[in-house]
Order: C-alpha cells, then sequence, then structure tokens
C-alpha cells in the first residue's frame, strides 16, 4: 500500500525546503529557467518539474541561436511547397499541440479543429510544451542527447527530431521536392535571404547553413518553451495552499489506483512503450511503434489546453480517457481495438483499480497540472518574408 500524501507530512518537508538555499538569475537575463537549483519532494514516484533544465553541451544557449530558432518555427520556408511551418501543428493557442484529433500537414488551410484540407497525418501532434525534460526519471535525472520524442520514440533528442517532419512527406515535404534533396533545398533557400544570413552569423560565427545548423536553432527555440509552475509544482514546492482536500485527495487515489506505475516522475511519464488497445481512428489504423499497437506514455501536463487525447486524438475529455482505462482493467481486460486481443493489453493497464469515484477525483488532481503562463509570442513576420505559421488563416 502507498503513502497518503496529506498535510502533516508536507509541514516536516517544509521545515527542511525552509533550510534550502536557491540562486536566481539576474532580472535581465534572457529567459527564466536556466541555472535555478531549487529543492522539491518526491512522493511516490511524482515531484515538481526543475526549475532549471539542461542544453547539450553540443549545442549550448545563446540568445541569437534562440531568436534564429523562433523565427525558423514559424517560418514556413522550412516546408517544400512553402505551406506549412512547425507552428501549423504546434501552435500557442492549442498549447504548442494542433487541436485535432489527428494533424493535417501540406496542402491545407487554417490551424487547428478548423484546418481542411491538408495531407493526413496517422497521428495526433503532441504538445512540444516542457520537451526539455524528455526522459527525466522519478529522480529527475535527465540527458538532453536522448531524450526520447514522438509518440513511438524514434528520435533520441530535440536536434534530432527537428528535421524529420521537414522530411516527411505528409507533414512538411509535400509532393515537390524529393525527399534525398529537401534539406539542401531548404538550405539554399534560407541561405539567399540576408537577414538569415545576419542570424546565421551571430548564432553560429558564419553564414554556413544546413542541416545541422537549422536542427539546433529549432532544438534551441523549442527547449525553452517550459510550463513548470502549474499548483501541482508548487504544492510539491511547499505551498500546502495551492491545492484544496479535493485535489490532494485526487492525487492520492491517481497513486492508489495504479496510474503512477505508467505516469510517474516530475513529466507524469515513464516514457515507455505500452500497447493499450485504444480504439483505431476512423481514417487510418496505425499499429505503433514495433507493430504491436504500442506508444509511448504521454505527459499529462497542461491537458486542458491539448486535448483531443491519445495517439490518434481518440478521446475528447479526460472522463472518456478514464472511463477507457477502467474498462480494459476489468477482469483480464476488455480490448477496445480489435487487433489488440486482451492478453496483449500493458499488464500496469489491466491492474488498474478504477471506479467512477475515483474517476471524479483523479481528474480534479489531473487539473492541477495545467501551468498558462508559457510563452505564446507570435511574430510579426518571418525573414523569408512568407506568411507567419504557414496557411494558417
Amino acid at each position: 500500500m502507498k503513502k497518503q500524501i496529506n498535510l502533516k507530512t508536507y509541514f516536516i518537508y517544509f521545515g527542511i525546503l525552509l533550510l534550502s538555499v536557491s540562486c536566481q538569475r539576474d532580472s535581465d537575463d534572457d529567459f527564466k529557467g536556466i541555472d535555478q537549483p531549487d529543492e522539491t519532494i518526491r512522493v511516490d514516484d511524482l515531484s515538481a518539474l526543475p526549475t532549471a533544465f539542461n542544453f547539450p553541451n553540443n549545442n549550448t544557449f545563446s540568445n541569437d541561436k534562440f531568436e534564429l530558432g523562433q523565427a525558423l518555427f514559424w517560418d514556413p520556408i522550412l516546408s517544400g511547397n512553402r505551406d506549412v511551418a512547425c507552428a501549423t501543428c504546434h501552435h500557442p493557442d492549442f498549447g504548442y499541440a494542433d487541436g485535432r484529433e489527428i494533424s493535417l500537414g501540406v496542402n491545407g488551410v487554417g490551424i487547428g479543429p478548423n484546418r481542411q484540407g491538408g495531407n493526413l497525418i496517422e497521428r495526433n501532434a503532441p504538445t512540444i510544451l516542457n520537451t526539455a525534460f524528455n526522459g527525466i526519471d522519478v529522480d529527475r535525472n535527465y540527458n538532453p542527447n536522448s531524450a526520447p520524442m514522438f509518440w513511438d520514440n524514434r528520435a533520441n533528442s530535440l536536434e534530432e527530431q527537428a528535421l524529420l517532419p521537414i522530411l516527411n512527406h505528409d507533414e512538411m515535404k509535400g509532393d515537390v521536392i524529393a525527399e534525398g534533396d529537401i534539406i539542401n533545398v531548404i538550405t539554399q533557400r534560407i541561405n539567399a535571404i540576408p537577414a538569415y544570413q545576419n542570424m546565421f552569423a551571430a548564432a553560429f560565427g558564419n553564414t554556413t547553413v544546413n542541416g545541422n545548423r537549422i536542427a539546433q536553432a529549432l532544438a534551441t527555440f523549442q527547449r525553452t518553451l517550459v510550463a513548470n509552475n502549474s499548483r501541482f509544482d508548487q504544492y510539491m514546492r511547499g505551498d500546502m495552499d495551492a491545492l484544496s482536500n479535493q485535489e490532494i485527495q485526487g492525487m492520492n487515489t491517481f497513486i492508489d489506483a495504479g496510474c503512477v506505475n505508467c505516469h510517474s516522475g516530475p513529466m507524469l511519464s515513464d516514457y515507455e512503450l505500452h500497447t493499450l488497445s485504444v480504439p483505431d481512428h476512423p481514417l487510418v489504423s496505425d499499429d505503433g511503434a514495433n507493430g504491436n499497437f504500442n506508444f509511448r506514455t504521454p505527459t499529462l501536463r497542461n491537458l486542458n489546453r491539448t486535448a483531443p487525447y491519445m495517439h490518434n486524438g481518440s478521446f475528447d475529455n479526460l472522463r472518456q480517457v478514464l472511463n477507457f482505462y477502467r474498462d480494459i482493467s476489468r477482469g483480464n481486460g476488455d480490448s477496445q481495438n480489435p487487433n489488440v486481443d486482451n492478453n496483449q493489453i500493458d499488464q500496469d493497464a489491466r491492474n488498474l483499480r478504477l471506479n467512477n469515484n475515483d474517476i471524479n477525483e483523479i481528474i480534479s488532481f489531473l487539473n492541477t497540472l495545467d501551468d498558462d503562463d508559457f510563452d505564446k509570442t507570435i511574430p510579426q513576420n518571418v525573414p523569408s518574408g512568407l506568411t507567419v505559421g504557414g496557411n494558417i488563416n
């Protein structure tokens, strides 16, 4: 039986916190979050996100690199047809996701649920908020050089992830340019723009444009998109008034029901692949990372901004998600996907202990994981002169 989290426990921990020393950066630093050590409480494999985040040694932070990455993120010059930007599917209005069940890439018009006409992408666009912390374990250890990315963990860092959507036919490449040529074409386009030449020189010391530098700049920008001060984080750092008694009970229920076996650590994800029998989307059947209908455990942070849920957006709200887990945990499991046998369902999911009262309590806890104080900046223009964010209007 896991121990219960209660206020008495936190009076003890809070006394410890008062003895800790934290270092704050000067107010005129480039942005908050770097080199701010902090103390936090770990209880039953849950803890606050760090207030600091790490950059890899081979791609350290600079404000010039950040500004270049931000410009590239919003500039559709990175797509074959010049109609899609990274921001098309990862927009701040939707918590840096896109609010769709599954995304629409090249040839589309509009944004979010109103987007139409684009190439169908098999999966739901996950939020890129807090990807700086991907792979973090329950002891808050992580390595930005080996951070798992995508629903199938096929990339191992933000740098490695950055170019893959550009190479993807449906996401950004389109039909006009061959996969083997797209990076060269993009670098030639960028190199022909004086403003980008100046930005690359400021970020990297010279005007050379290549795929590696594009990836490093994009990763630098994305790594700064953090939302690490939810009411849950505040509570776990010692603010005992940050959560209500009902929300604390919801956290206890989340732990005791077994949700924490996969949704653990500061990001509430073990970053492992699991087979759950999520229903197929009406338009596409996706068999996951290894052909076993297995997908990575998603973070549970900022859920109220990143619906719909699961790898294919099968569920519109948290109650539907938890009802799904309740159903697959009954007896030997009750598969919701005809391609997945009951005995294929992950054992941790089959062992969950959920009832309707538990679901209400857990939802109250999940709502405490939202932090709306993240960078929502949309630039007025991009160096290419193209439409900011692609054809989203």
